[in-house]
């Protein structure tokens, strides 16, 4: 089994031209424009819509014990961006996708520099709205928890250093501080509440 760093991804010209293979550390390490899928889990069944998040592993590589998108991950080699997305969101956290239930939110470009880690990605972002979500997390995942669309939008627009997150079974509530998510342009992160909000 390969490692992540190991993984071979495709990497593109700015007019998403395939132009060659290299290694996920390679991509990350040169800045290389790859596709990546983001897969947001969303219940508006209720007046309250809540929006479910997942704490990466300790374990990772990057970024370990953030809390970040409900699922995401790289597309390889070859592959349509919809086996990509049912792929991760089966393996990090054990749903099967209905798409019927999904909608396109657009691709994103996102651009971040942090310390050696150079993201280029070109985001293909979805919201996939389920009442009631049953998990199963794989071991990417640390676990998973739930906040209310507008708690994560407090956050989103810099009104509050925290918020106030749910676990699953909602027998604990906790705070979550803005240090502990991972970065995300706040452009990126606005489209999806507006989105919600449609």
């Amino acid at each position: 089994m390969l490692t992540e760093s190991e993984e071979k991804l495709s990497f593109y010209d700015e007019e998403l031209n395939e132009i060659g293979v290299a290694s996920r550390s390679e991509i990350h390490a040169n800045g290389l424009l790859h596709k990546v899928v983001h897969c947001w889990i969303v219940d508006e069944s209720s007046n309250e819509k809540w929006i479910y998040l997942q704490q990466r592993s300790y374990k990772k590589k990057d970024f370990p014990g953030l809390y970040d998108i409900s699922a995401a991950g790289h597309v390889d080699i070859g592959e349509k961006i919809e086996n990509a997305l049912k792929r991760e969101v089966k393996e990090e956290i054990g749903i099967e996708i209905n798409f019927r239930n999904l909608r396109f939110v657009g691709s994103i470009r996102e651009k971040l520099s942090l310390n050696n880690f150079l993201n280029n990605e070109i985001c293909e972002v979805y919201l996939y709205n389920v009442k009631d979500p049953k998990f199963n997390i794989g071991s990417e995942v640390e676990k998973m928890v739930k906040l209310s669309v507008s708690e994560f939008k407090k956050l989103v627009l810099g009104r509050y250093d925290y918020i106030m997150a749910f676990s699953i079974d909602e027998k604990l509530k906790f705070n979550i501080r803005a240090h502990e998510f991972c970065v995300h342009k706040k452009e990126y992160l606005k489209s999806i509440i507006d989105f919600i909000g449609k």
